[in-house]
């Protein structure tokens, strides 16, 4: 693969704006008035009501070999109310409709370009309610458009599937299937100056059986993901349109484990889990000359403990190893550590806090002042998250949020802090839509200083599950 260093987009040289966009949202406001009735946001399936965060998860999985610098929205409050029926479905129909303002689109060192953008997100979720068994299927879209960098425009979609047969009321299996096009941040680190954002396609499946055995349980699982992501034009220095290769960025990753686990009491439980992580790339060299295939394991033992409404928290320590097949790049061995908590301060007011730690693939490379060039095998991410967020009244609630992320790449000298911190309001003025208004701030302190970037985002989110 060949990568420039990053540059503003040719589309990127319009004019700066910021203004905030005003009439953006006072249509949608307007709009939001004459739209349908709400309603309440599904559950996703899983195998067991206590392995919701169990790994590998059952849950269609967040985007692959994400930016660490990802924003990671707050969940507002969702209204209450009866949804759809079809049969022995309950259907929940749901239409996002967001403004916002970005002071930075193109993550960009120096000369920030800003602009305005609408998003439309139409989904709909068809969930079981039979007595047995349980079938979950989904599907959405994200339509974005912005109001003067056409180029930026995206159009993604998916669908999932999932399913689970109880065999008895101790022991069931399941299995589902993820299906997506998306397109990749100009925040992740491996975007360089594209004209365009890099489109891919997720392809992903998993499965796993599950058995209690008194207080004992155990859970076999694996998962298997394609990413396959397609090329994009960019500048070259002398002025000229090339193209990016990605296809050597095509890669299969297959996961595996066992997890076992004791409760101790209706409170506590203990776990241990193993897992395998395949990750083969559809070439079996790069533009390089690097294989980027690899191996690694992850050990991990942990504890879930909770207070019925009250506080709840699922803490675990381990290992983490990825082992690459080029003897040029840098093998990975780290502690692993991560976890949530839950407090419930009162009846209106919750702090939720969270720390992650994992491997992840990359492309970035760094070339020295002896004009050699190396390459990052991958990098670790080590983020945490602070969430407090307040119920007003039945109408209003407000939440802050701040997190940080150090990435700290393997082969190259080279490590990046992220940070963000953001505030945000939800209004239900009726049962027909939610308002959520948020104002973000994120920052990149690198070690490289041309890296560097800031912004500002505000966005206003207008949502109207539709209810009968």
């Amino acid at each position: 693969m060949t990568h420039a260093i990053r540059s503003q987009p040719i589309a990127a040289q319009a004019p700066q704006r910021t203004r905030f966009p005003l009439n953006l949202v006072m249509t949608l406001i307007l709009a939001g008035w004459m739209a349908s009735p709400s309603g309440v946001q599904a559950q996703l399936l899983v195998s067991d009501p206590k392995a919701a965060s169990d790994v590998p998860a059952e849950s269609p999985p967040p985007p692959p070999e994400v930016s660490p610098s990802r924003i990671r929205p707050m969940t507002p409050p969702q209204p209450q109310g009866s949804p759809y029926q079809l049969g022995s479905f309950t259907v929940y129909p749901e239409i996002d409709v967001i403004g916002g303002y970005d002071s930075n689109v193109y993550y960009s060192n120096t000369s920030p370009v800003s602009d305005e953008y609408l998003t439309l997100s139409p989904s709909i979720l068809l969930q079981s309610n039979w007595a047995e068994h349980a079938l979950n299927i989904r599907a959405g879209a994200d339509f974005m458009r912005y109001r003067d960098l056409k180029d930026e425009n995206i159009d993604d979609a998916n669908i999932s599937v999932e399913g689970r047969r109880d065999i008895s009321p101790n022991m069931n299996v399941y299995g589902g299937g993820y299906l997506s096009t998306n397109h990749e941040d100009r925040e992740s680190p491996d975007v360089r100056n594209g004209l365009t954002p890099t489109r891919y396609a997720q392809n992903r499946f998993y499965a796993g059986f599950f058995r209690r055995m008194g207080p004992w349980s155990v859970r076999v699982a694996g998962n298997a993901m394609k990413l396959d992501y397609r090329d994009v034009d960019f500048v070259t220095g002398g002025g000229a349109i090339g193209v990016i290769n990605n296809d050597d960025r095509d890669h299969w990753q297959h996961t595996g484990g066992v997890r076992v686990a004791y409760e101790w009491s209706p409170e506590l439980e203990g776990y241990a889990q193993v897992a395998a992580d395949h990750r083969r790339y559809s070439d079996a060299v790069d533009d390089l000359g690097y294989q980027r295939s690899s191996t690694g394991m992850r050990y991990l033992i942990g504890a879930k403990w909770s207070i019925p409404e009250k506080t709840m928290m699922d803490a675990y320590v381990g290992h983490m190893s990825q082992d690459y097949d080029d003897v040029r790049s840098q093998d990975v061995s780290k502690p692993m550590v991560g976890g949530k908590f839950t407090w419930f301060a009162g009846p209106r007011t919750t702090l939720a806090a969270l720390v992650d730690r994992t491997i992840e693939e990359t492309s970035v490379t760094q070339r020295t002042s002896a004009g050699v060039l190396n390459v990052a095998s991958s990098y670790v991410n080590t983020y945490g998250s602070l969430e407090l967020s307040h119920k007003l009244s039945e109408q209003w609630s407000v939440r802050a949020a701040s997190s940080l992320s150090r990435v700290a790449y393997q082969g190259i000298v080279r490590s990046d802090d992220y940070r963000s911190d953001s505030v945000g309001v939800t209004y239900k003025p009726n049962r027909r839509m939610i308002v959520n208004v948020d104002l973000i701030d994120r920052r990149l302190k690198s070690s490289l200083p041309t890296e560097n970037f800031s912004k500002t985002m505000a966005m206003i989110r207008l949502t109207f599950p539709f209810m009968p």
